[in-house]
């Protein structure tokens, strides 16, 4: 287990030998947590796959999730060997070093993430280091984004190598992202910047998408909430500015769907096997658009968290006035044999046939 060094800052006077220090903890492979213009980053060098194998081990976060890519300049980009319009430059002028990631699409057609901080110890590293850096947000895969270095300190001392410590000035509202890939561009999450004010800026109506984020909630995020998102991303498909996800109320993170699910699912030719449980965080129940719940407590669980939302939670046989029944629930097969199961893809499919056109 690798001895953490932290490395006290002050923005009003930047120590230059430390930034060095900590930065060579990065050229030499390691990870380092340090403040961004949000929350604190968990920092390594892209170029180094034993060092991003770690990151993704000690996040815990499937290898199929990519990290965005912080740079220190534009002219950084050109390594990339990636696709840039002018409307890229507009943005990048605007917004650039800021909150706002940007996906754009290299020669051989790979969507990659881009930022520039606007955080001046988090550029002063990448300056220093002069290293292109993942730096996803620094907690585990499924948890709370941390609030403060203390937060990063229990989490990670004596896991990492460095933890650079400042009073953050970090900004709680999330940074925004947009994908420039294709047309309508997308919104994928609005934070610090929204779709409005994409749209003002081009003085173009719709030139900017804001995506609509569908939630789907069960109890362990392993059976229902599974079958419900594969259903739902297989009828949407050709929706690209829909994204649907997942969660449960009592999950436990990082467990695979149980086998009976991916059975039952594999006969729909939907292949659920690489989905993994979540816990339901706040941060999702405020990006979602609609939430879906397969039970009454599920729908209390959320409005007891964030009572201010009932209007966009639904149960799923309830969502836009279904007519038939009394019975509006749809129970848990977890447990059960493989006919439960097959009865409960059956409600669930049904339901989100019936659904598809409202979302």
């Amino acid at each position: 287990m690798p001895k953490t060094q932290i490395f006290k800052l002050d923005y009003e006077k930047i120590d230059a030998d430390k930034i060095k220090r900590a930065s060579e903890i990065l050229i030499s492979g390691g990870l380092l947590a340090l403040p961004t213009d949000t929350v604190y980053g968990l920092a390594v060098s892209s170029r180094n796959k034993e060092a991003v194998k770690r990151l993704y081990d000690i996040k815990r976060r499937p290898l199929t999730k990519p990290f965005v890519i912080q740079i220190s300049s534009i002219d950084k980009l050109d390594e990339f060997n990636v696709e840039i319009n002018e409307d890229a430059r507009v943005l990048m002028n605007k917004f650039w070093p800021g909150p706002l990631t940007i996906i754009l699409k290299s020669k051989n057609k790979d969507k990659l993430a881009f930022r520039i901080p606007r955080d001046e110890i988090a550029l002063e590293v990448l300056r220093e280091c002069g290293l292109p850096l993942y730096v996803p947000s620094a907690n585990f895969s499924g948890e709370p984004a941390p609030r403060g270095v203390q937060d990063v300190i229990v989490s990670f001392e004596g896991i990492i190598e460095g933890i650079i410590e400042v009073e953050s000035g970090a900004n709680e509202v999330e940074s925004a992202i947009v994908d420039l890939t294709q047309e309508p561009y997308l919104v994928l999450r609005e934070g610090v910047i929204d779709s409005r004010q994409l749209n003002k800026e081009f003085s173009a109506e719709g030139k900017f998408l804001k995506v609509k984020n569908v939630l789907v909630i069960c109890t362990g995020n392993s059976c229902r909430s599974v079958m419900a998102k594969g259903f739902l991303k297989k009828v949407l498909e050709h929706r690209k500015e829909v994204i649907v996800d997942s969660a449960g109320t009592a999950a436990i993170n990082g467990f695979a769907p149980t086998k009976e699910t991916i059975e039952v699912m594999q006969r729909e030719q939907i292949d659920v096997s690489g989905e993994r449980s979540k816990h339901i965080t706040l941060g999702m129940i405020k990006r979602a658009d609609v939430i879906l719940v397969m039970q009454t407590r599920h729908k209390n669980y959320i409005l007891d968290v964030l009572p201010e939302i009932s209007d966009k939670v639904f149960l799923l046989r309830k969502y836009k006035d279904s007519s038939g029944g009394t019975n509006f629930e749809i129970a848990d097969p977890i447990g059960q044999s493989l006919e439960v199961y097959e009865r409960v893809v059956e409600e669930i499919k049904k339901e989100i046939l019936r659904i598809k056109d409202f979302i």
